[in-house]
């Protein structure tokens, strides 16, 4: 099965995708308030007519070159175009400021590498073998499994706990809008037709992270045009010695993002302030972190782009999203008939592994065009707000529409960027919500269907010990959530 995967990537138009995945994900990523989410949301329409390998392809191509793309504005200008690059920001602006931000640059990429390269290894390793665990899953195993992560991303987050469960309950409200899985009777579609099926992914993705970017970016827009400063790069060169002397930091903080990742909901920043922490509590100059350490930038860099094979592990091999971006990527996977979870190796294991293979191969283009787009990226840093996002609402447009041809779903995708600019306005996260319309219809039906096997009896989850783990788990996390909850009260 590896060696035939292998085969399929010799197809020019899988070679063509990757390399406009890694590409675009590059320069959208410098771009301050676009990121990996709005880039991939926006792509899926393109992916529509593509076949399934070329296509995830492209957009996690996307993925990984956004991720890496944020640090450059963020060692630039001091400007994060991803969250995750905040970390980044703290030494590599310190680096450019003193004439080295070439070099920044450069440790960034190589340890952007290292971090996905070191993921997709253990995505490879772990994904099949979850799955087959998987396959032992009944109706209660389910729904425990997705009551623990819904949990986890309510208390780990980040943020107001609060504002986070609100936002998850928000998401499932949306997510059991349509026909009853059980009876098939319409419920909450105020007769509306259109709304049996539900609200569609799509639309509702691309009106909440690219549509409500748009409406927040006129809404601040500032009086008169601000030009941007950009450092001028240096040549410079990073030597094998120099990260040699770096090896530890690179794959603890790997370690960091990769295991971190796996877990729903935490996303890339946590692990990336996280590896940046524990670099400068292991280096032998502390104080020299926050003035342009080298290891300040290759810690979180590694870090974040760890997390992409971590979260893709439960993604495709549960059903269940890491963070906001895979639960984009999920849906994607399942537009294109590759419906993630305990089965998705069995029916579709060529598809999958070639795509494995595709994240491990792209390492190297990576680091090519990454050093190509240096001096292309500056110049995308300065385009105007004006001429950048219309363009973006254009494309949100027709992406929406382009679902089922249907200006219902166009409507949709403007309420939910509506919905979406309020929340964040508000100080709401958009993740929870996201995460929330993706597993509130199956485990709406997981649980139904576990008290019907049971005849109403609660006792069904805990029969198995499958079931009674994921219980077991959920207990815990309350427990170690209160814990940090009572000691960061005790020392204020």
């Amino acid at each position: 099965m590896i060696w035939e995967a292998f085969t399929a990537l010799l197809d020019i138009w899988v070679v063509v995708s990757a390399v406009v995945g890694i590409v675009s994900g590059i320069i959208i990523g410098a771009i301050p308030g676009l990121g990996p989410t709005m880039a991939i949301a926006l792509l899926i329409p393109v992916t529509f007519t593509m076949d399934p390998i070329p296509a995830m392809i492209l957009l996690l191509g996307v993925y990984q070159g956004s991720i890496f793309g944020g640090s450059i504005s963020a060692i630039l200008l001091n400007v994060p175009g991803t969250p995750s690059s905040a970390a980044t920001a703290i030494d590599g602006f310190a680096m450019a400021q003193r004439g080295e931000g070439g070099r920044a640059l450069r440790i960034a990429l190589f340890a952007s590498v290292f971090g996905n390269f070191f993921s997709c290894i253990v995505l490879m390793a772990m994904a099949e073998p979850l799955a087959r665990i998987a396959l032992d899953f009944g109706p209660a195993e389910m729904a425990n499994l997705m009551l623990f992560a819904l949990l986890v991303i309510v208390l780990f987050g980040g943020g107001s706990r609060i504002d986070a469960l609100i936002m998850m309950l928000v998401g499932i409200c949306a997510g059991i809008v349509g026909l009853d899985p059980i009876s098939g009777t319409p419920r909450f579609t105020f007769g509306t037709f259109s709304l049996e099926t539900g609200f569609q992914l799509i639309p509702v993705l691309v009106g909440l992270f690219a549509m409500s970017e748009v409406f927040i970016q006129v809404f601040n827009r500032a009086h008169g045009d601000t030009k941007i400063e950009v450092p001028e790069l240096r040549p410079s060169k990073v030597s094998f010695l120099e990260l040699w002397k770096i090896r530890a930091t690179l794959f603890l903080s790997s370690v960091i993002g990769t295991f971190v990742g796996i877990l729903p909901g935490v996303g890339s920043t946590v692990p990336a302030f996280m590896s940046y922490n524990l670099a400068r509590s292991r280096s032998k100059e502390p104080k020299e972190f926050g003035k342009g350490a080298v290891e300040g930038v290759a810690a979180p860099e590694a870090a974040n782009n760890a997390v992409t094979g971590g979260a893709l592990v439960p993604t495709l091999a549960l059903g269940i999203p890491g963070d906001a971006v895979t639960a984009v990527i999920l849906g994607a996977f399942m537009l294109q008939g590759l419906a993630p979870g305990p089965f998705l190796f069995r029916d579709h294991g060529v598809e999958v592994y070639a795509i494995f293979e595709a994240l491990l191969i792209s390492s190297l283009p990576t680091v090519t065009f990454g050093l190509m787009l240096f001096q292309v990226a500056i110049h995308v840093i300065r385009i105007k707000p004006q001429h950048l996002f219309p363009t973006i609402a254009v494309l949100a447009i027709l992406g929406a529409f382009s679902v089922n041809n249907s200006m219902f779903d166009v409507w949709v995708m403007l309420g939910a960027g509506a919905l979406g600019f309020l929340f964040r306005r508000s100080g709401f996260p958009l993740p929870p919500l996201l995460i929330g319309l993706i597993l509130g219809a199956p485990f709406e039906q997981s649980l139904r269907q576990a008290l019907l096997t049971s005849g109403g009896s609660v006792q069904v989850f805990v029969d198995s010990p499958i079931a009674l783990s994921f219980l077991l788990l959920v207990a815990f996390s309350v427990c170690v959530s209160l814990y940090f909850q009572f000691k960061r009260g005790k020392d204020d």
